[in-house]
């Protein structure tokens, strides 16, 4: 993947997040687009720690995500998408489940 189209992944995730703080509509279409980005920044590639690695990498991409939207929210819209990144970043896909490398 190359670097323009990370950025628009990062961009469509954070955009969907604002627009699901905002409006309360779209959950299951902004959940997609965080997974995506996580997917495209790495964060679920299996390695040597296994589940607890991605969940660490997951973290880190999710604050990245929180960090860009920022400019856009209240204190509360803030807080309800540090809850549902959370949330997501919870949510590893099964096929890395259990994964030890």
């Amino acid at each position: 993947m190359s670097d323009n189209e990370y950025s628009k992944t990062r961009k469509a995730a954070a955009d969907a997040l604002i627009y699901w703080a905002k409006t309360g509509m779209r959950q299951f279409t902004m959940r997609d687009a965080v997974n995506d980005y996580l997917e495209a920044s790495g964060a679920n590639r299996p390695s040597i720690g296994g589940e607890e690695t991605i969940l660490a990498h997951r973290k880190i991409a999710a604050n990245r995500l929180a960090i860009d939207c920022i400019y856009a929210l209240s204190k509360e819209e803030l807080s309800k998408v540090d809850r549902e990144l959370e949330s997501i970043v919870g949510d590893i896909p099964l096929q890395y489940r259990g994964v030890k490398r």
